[in-house]
């Protein structure tokens, strides 16, 4: 996962394209997803969400 660009940051920088994260647990509409230490992005921005066909 990366995160998109909001429209007060139209291009994303290096150190955002570096917050990967594991998606943990799915309930319904809600998403946990686990970033490794000093990698949680800021809160309100979205997460881009690349899988695969089960």
């Amino acid at each position: 996962m990366r995160i998109n660009p909001t429209p007060s940051s139209p291009v994303v920088s290096t150190l955002e394209e570096k917050n990967l994260g594991r998606i943990a647990q799915i309930i319904g509409p809600v998403l946990d997803v686990v970033f490794p230490p000093g990698k949680m992005p800021n809160i309100y921005n979205a997460l881009v969400v690349k899988g695969r066909d089960t």
